[in-house]
């Protein structure tokens, strides 16, 4: 159970970098330095990307305190 568990902590931690990093800041960020930006915009539109990366964040990110905290009870 607790590799498992792991496993899946460290799933959602590589996930959560990749997408805090295809986010488009105010300077642009990396997803432009990486050629990533041009990429969104043409796939979600320039409001669909952001909205749906936000929203990806915030589960990767439930999803990572509450394996956090399983880790730490186990």
């Amino acid at each position: 159970m607790s590799a498992v568990l792991t496993f899946l902590h460290v799933l959602t931690c590589v996930m959560l970098i990749a997408v805090v990093l295809m986010q488009k800041a105010k300077g642009d960020g990396l997803s432009g330095a990486f050629g990533g930006g041009g990429a969104l915009t043409a796939s979600f539109g320039t409001r669909g990307a952001a909205t749906l990366l936000s929203k990806l964040t915030t589960v990767l990110a439930c999803v990572f305190m509450a394996t956090s905290f399983l880790l730490a009870v186990i």
